[in-house]
């Protein structure tokens, strides 16, 4: 059998003959609430499941780079998309809780998934958001999180809580005016029969720190692509660490933790482009510019990934303003005044040299999330060769040899928000075929 016709009946096998009426959607990020929201827009019930105690995964840490005119990042219309699935009916979100196990259905479903919920110890409904508890934890780790979404809900990050240490406190529920903290909840476990699956668990940041020639998180001005959308998501504006001014002299390092295989694990599984990186570090680049436009630019590529039909005219852009090397830097260290110095290798001239810059941002590749082997193993999913959930299929969708099984997002491959939202309404269309 050929490798098209096998492709072609794993799409096969990937269907059933049965309505699906109830779907598992699992995670909280972009992919996930985008299917949540249109499957229970549709009439479908849908039960969701994100591990963390609030929705929004990664896109809720990054930053509008609109300069003179939107760039397309995508970011505001992530967060449209996870306000409409927290408002969508008949979606059941389930917040703390992961999937234990997935067996056969009862009464006519595919499958019988068997949820854990760790206790939230805050209830969302009834609180009011004063901010109250914020104030008075003697240990800060009561905090507002996610507040385009939640408002001024707080969020209790438990394992720095004194209880969660077997210490005595209860201050933040003697405080609390609508008594919403109850120290009482226990973990909760919860069987429900379901007729399709979504995988849609996201992916996890490279950890620059892993390249130490790299100097992230020794190096003060030496930042990460997510550090750089933190900024502009929580002060509008990108500044240096040492001193929060913002830098004139800006280098952009590509493909950290991307084609390189002294980076991960293993070699072989390794040496694949992270899609993103290019778009979102001249993206930054240029918003950085327009913000200040004496601000120097030089990006070190090893080529650059096309994205968007617009591509070649920002490109374009880019170039007029910003230098581009292609050379991958051998050193990065601490110069002098807090500024960061960087050694290349020339191609043409096949010589190193070095250059000094206030600010060096490393634009960190996808990889998969620490638990997704975990997840295809309890799920028996495929995995393809780089760790990534399923195994590409001929109409483009990872395909995971399970019946009624998808997935969505980059859990499945590297891909941007655009991407991510565009594949999980695709899995959307095939579920709702069946429904």
């Amino acid at each position: 059998m050929s490798v098209v016709q096998k492709e072609s009946l794993d799409v096969m096998t990937t269907k059933s003959n049965k309505p699906i009426r109830r779907v598992l959607v699992l995670g909280g990020g972009i992919a996930g609430a985008t299917a949540a929201e249109r499957l229970g827009r549709a009439g479908l019930d849908v039960q969701w499941v994100e591990k963390e105690p609030v929705i929004g995964g990664h896109a809720v840490t990054m930053g509008c780079k609109a300069a003179d005119v939107c760039l397309r990042c995508h970011v505001c219309v992530a967060t449209d998309r996870l306000k409409a699935a927290l408002r969508a009916p008949r979606v059941c979100l389930n917040t703390r809780s992961e999937l234990v196990a997935l067996a056969p259905g009862n009464n006519g479903s595919a499958y019988r998934a068997t949820l854990r919920t760790a206790p939230n110890f805050l209830c969302r409904e009834r609180c009011i958001g004063c901010g109250i508890c914020v104030a008075v934890c003697p240990e800060h780790c009561i905090s507002i999180k996610n507040p385009a979404l939640y408002g001024g809900v707080p969020v209790l990050d438990l394992p720095l809580c004194r209880r969660t240490l077997g210490k005595s406190c209860n201050l933040c529920a003697k405080a609390c005016p609508v008594k919403a903290i109850d120290w009482k909840e226990q973990e909760q476990t919860q069987e429900l029969d379901v007729d399709a699956v979504i995988v849609a668990t996201g992916h996890e940041p490279f950890n620059p720190g892993q390249m130490g020639t790299f100097g992230y998180g020794v190096i003060p001005n030496v930042i990460s692509g997510l550090d750089a959308e933190r900024q502009l998501a929580d002060q509008h504006r990108i500044t240096r660490l040492s001193d929060g001014s913002a830098p004139r002299r800006v280098a952009f390092i590509q493909c950290v933790g991307s084609r390189s295989e002294h980076a991960h694990r293993r070699p072989e599984d390794t040496n694949y482009c992270s899609t993103v990186c290019c778009s979102y570090a001249l993206r930054i680049a240029r918003r950085m510019q327009h913000d200040i436009p004496e601000t120097a630019v030089t990006v070190f590529y090893m080529d650059i990934q096309n994205f968007g039909k617009d591509f070649q005219s920002f490109y374009a852009a880019c170039q007029k303003t910003m230098t581009f090397v292609r050379a991958r830097p051998v050193d990065i260290t601490a110069g002098n005044e807090s500024a960061v110095v960087i050694a290349y290798e020339e191609q043409e001239k096949g010589a190193v040299t070095t250059a000094e810059f206030d600010l060096v941002v490393l634009s960190i590749g996808i990889r998969p999330a620490p638990a997704a082997r975990a997840l295809a193993d309890n799920l028996r999913l495929a995995v393809n060769e780089q760790g990534f959930l399923g195994i590409k299929g001929v109409a483009g969708l990872p395909q995971t040899h399970r019946e009624n099984v998808f997935i969505a997002g980059t859990c499945g491959n590297p891909q941007d928000i655009a991407a991510t939202i565009g594949q999980a309404e695709a899995v959307c269309a095939e579920i709702l075929g069946q429904a």
